[in-house]
């Protein structure tokens, strides 16, 4: 089954949730409250952010008023980086890359009847994943601002399935 992996689930709930604070709050915010507000495991999320900074997604500031903000408009991350950045390059088989007599061990790989239609396939999913920004995400989550309270719903569903929780008292997580 085609799909992506936990990690990269993990980077875009992170990433979506930076968008939307940089859009209404503006700060940074720090590894344990994204993964308290989401229930994510602390140490793979801290791994994630990491691989994210790394890749040019995100910047991170030390000390206690410190935290991870995205490095660029949400407008300007598309899904696509997100996954290289996790999971590295696009592959639908190992045959549909620009390599592949170099790096599929395929036997029927010159002859292979599905090669082109495969490849086909794999060029419009890496452009649906190029075409899709992060502020496409932000904007079909479950973002919304309480203005009275100054709290966060969120939706996390998709992101975790685990039910409800608080965090800090600033975010509600709800399904």
């Amino acid at each position: 089954m085609l799909s992506l992996t936990r990690k990269t689930d993990y980077a875009l709930v992170a990433l979506s949730f930076l968008g939307h604070r940089h859009e209404t709050e503006g700060g940074p915010a720090s590894a344990r409250f994204i993964a308290d507000t989401y229930h994510l495991p602390l140490p793979l999320l801290m791994n994630i952010l990491k691989e994210l900074s790394s890749a040019g997604l995100l910047t991170s500031t030390r000390g206690a008023t410190g935290g991870y903000r995205l490095a660029k408009e949400p407008a300007e991350i598309s899904v696509l980086n997100v996954v290289e950045a996790i999971e590295g390059p696009l592959r639908v088989t190992l045959c549909a890359d620009e390599n592949a007599p170099a790096v599929c061990n395929c036997n029927i790989l010159e002859e292979c009847p599905i090669r082109k239609p495969i490849r086909g396939l794999h060029f419009r999913i890496a452009e649906f994943f190029g075409k899709t920004s992060l502020a496409d995400v932000i904007a079909e989550s479950a973002f919304e601002c309480c203005e009275e309270t100054n709290t966060h719903q969120v939706s996390v569903s998709a992101a975790n399935g685990s039910g409800y929780g608080e965090a800090n008292g600033s975010c509600k997580v709800n399904e």
